[in-house]
C-alpha cells in the first residue's frame, strides 16, 4: 500500500520496465531529458575510505543489492547472465528499439565516461531520491527501496564503488517517448533524507527483515497488476515469448505454495545455484548467491514471518488463467479466490473509519463509507475502491487488497490510523475525515 509499490511503481524491477518500453515504442516521437521537478540541492556530505567500508560495500553491491545485474554489460551465454568481470560498474543498454533506449549508466570511477567526477552525495540523492546526476529523475532505479538501506552501508556502498577499476563506456543520454519523459518529470521524489541508523540485527528475524527489504524482493514477487493475491506471494510477469514459456515470479510467502515447507538447506541450495541454472536471469541469483549463508538463513526467517498467500505457480508448465491473480501461468487453473468470511461487527462505528489517510511519505489512502459497508481506496487511481471486509476487532481485509488493514485509536477511542500487514508494517495517520 506504499505508494512506491502500488499503480504508478510498477517499474519496481527491469522486467515491468521493459513490458512498459514495448508498449511505449508505439510512438515513436522521443523527447529530450527533462530536469525533474523534485530534484533536491546536493549537499557537501563526504565518506571517508576504511578496510570496513571497502568489504562491506563489496558485499552488499556484489550480493544483496546486486548492483551490477544492471550497471555492467552481461555475458548472456552463461545461466543467470553474470556480469563481465572487466565491466563492473561500466553500465550497459537496458531497453533499446529504433525511438526508445534507456541505459544503466556508467558508475565506475572512469572520469571522462563515469562516476569519477561525481560527488559522494550524487550516488546519495540517485540511491535515495531517484536522481540521477545531471538532475532526471531515473526510470529504473529502485530508489524508494534503497531509502531504507543504513547510513553507514551507504557510505560503504560508494566507498566500494569508487575503489572499483575505471571502465571506459560512454553510453548516449537516454530516449523516451514524450509522455514518459515528462511523467518523470513530475514524479514526486523525495527532497529532504531523514538519518537512517544501522539496522537492527540481533535476531535473525530482525536481520533478514533488513536483507529482504533491500534486496527489494517484494517488489518482484507481488502481482502488481490485475489482482494483488498478497505481498510476496507472486505472479509477476517476467518473461512471455508467446508460446507456453510464460514465466511468472514464485510465491515466496509463508504458505504451503509459497516456501513454508522450506528448510534452510533448500533454500540456500536454490540461491546457490539458481536450481542449477535453470531460474530466469531475472531473478539475481547470481548476485544473491553472493550472499553469506547465516544472512540467507536469516533471509528464510523474515520470509517465513510472513502472512501466508495461497497462490500456486509452476513455471514450465501450461500456462493457464489464475483468476487469483488475473494472469496467465503455469498452475494457473488450480487456484481459486478463497471467500473472505467476516465476523460480526456494529456498522454504525464505521463512521469513524472513514478518512483520508496519508503514512510518512505522503502515500494517500482514502476509507469511504458507503451503502454501510467500507472501502478503501489505493494508488494513483481512486476509482476502483477495494470493499473493506471485518475479519477481527478493527481488522479488515478485502478481495485484491495486498493484505489485512488494522485500525488504530487514540486514548479517547478514536480511530487515528492504520497500520498494513507487511514485512515492515507502515504506518498510516488520519489526516481529515469524510
Amino acid at each position: 500500500m506504499r505508494k512506491q509499490i502500488i499503480v504508478t511503481a510498477m517499474i519496481l524491477s527491469v522486467i515491468i520496465l521493459i513490458i512498459q518500453c514495448q508498449q511505449s515504442t508505439k510512438n515513436n516521437i522521443v523527447s529530450p531529458v527533462l530536469i525533474s521537478k523534485f530534484a533536491r540541492p546536493l549537499t557537501n556530505v563526504t565518506f571517508t575510505s576504511s578496510p570496513y567500508r571497502l568489504q562491506r560495500g563489496q558485499y552488499l553491491v556484489n550480493g544483496v543489492l546486486r548492483c551490477f545485474h544492471c550497471h555492467a554489460a552481461a555475458d548472456t551465454n552463461q545461466p543467470g547472465h553474470p556480469p563481465i568481470t572487466d565491466m563492473l560498474g561500466g553500465g550497459r543498454l537496458l531497453f533499446g528499439t529504433d525511438s526508445i533506449h534507456l541505459y544503466a549508466p556508467n558508475i565506475s570511477p572512469d572520469k571522462e565516461t563515469g562516476a569519477g567526477n561525481w560527488t559522494d552525495d550524487i550516488f546519495v540523492r540517485a540511491l535515495r531520491d531517484g536522481i540521477g546526476h545531471d538532475g532526471r529523475a531515473l526510470a529504473a532505479m529502485p530508489w524508494w527501496t534503497f531509502r531504507s538501506l543504513s547510513d553507514e552501508d551507504m557510505a560503504a556502498i560508494i566507498v566500494y564503488l569508487r575503489s572499483i577499476p575505471p571502465v571506459k563506456n560512454k553510453l548516449p543520454v537516454r530516449l523516451l517517448n514524450p509522455e514518459w519523459e515528462k511523467g518523470l518529470q513530475n514524479e514526486p521524489r523525495p527532497t529532504a533524507d531523514a538519518p537512517m541508523p544501522q539496522p537492527d540485527t540481533s535476531t535473525l528475524l530482525a536481520k533478514g527483515k533488513y536483507l529482504v527489504t533491500i534486496g527489494e524482493c517484494e517488489g518482484c514477487h507481488t502481482a502488481w497488476y490485475k489482482r494483488n493475491p498478497g505481498f510476496f506471494g507472486g505472479g509477476n510477469l517476467i518473461a512471455n515469448d508467446g508460446t507456453d514459456s510464460v514465466i511468472a515470479s514464485a510465491n515466496i510467502s509463508s504458505d504451503s505454495t509459497g516456501v513454508g515447507g522450506w528448510d534452510e538447506e533448500t533454500f540456500i541450495r536454490v540461491i546457490r545455484t539458481g536450481k542449477a541454472g535453470t531460474l530466469h536471469y531475472t531473478m539475481p541469483w547470481i548476485a544473491f548467491k553472493n550472499i553469506a549463508d547465516t544472512d540467507l538463513k536469516a533471509m528464510l526467517v523474515a520470509l517465513k514471518s510472513l502472512p501466508p498467500v495461497k497462490h500456486r505457480i509452476a513455471n514450465g508448465t501450461k500456462p493457464t488463467l489464475c483468476e487469483v491473480c488475473g494472469m496467465i501461468h503455469g498452475y494457473g487453473d488450480h487456484n481459486k479466490i478463497v471467500p473472505i468470511i467476516p465476523v460480526n461487527m456494529n456498522t454504525k462505528i464505521y463512521t469513524s473509519y472513514a478518512g483520508t489517510y496519508a503514512d510518512a511519505n505522503k502515500d494517500t489512502v482514502v476509507v469511504l463509507l458507503k451503502d454501510k459497508k467500507l472501502w478503501v481506496s489505493i494508488g494513483e487511481d481512486k476509482s476502483k475502491p477495494i470493499e473493506l471486509i471485518p475479519v477481527a476487532e478493527n481488522e479488515f481485509d478485502g478481495s485484491g487488497l495486498p493484505s489485512r488493514i488494522t485500525f488504530m485509536k487514540n486514548a479517547a477511542g478514536k480511530v487515528n490510523s492504520f497500520v498494513n500487514h507487511d514485512l515492515m508494517p507502515n504506518n498510516y495517520s488520519k489526516t481529515n475525515k469524510l
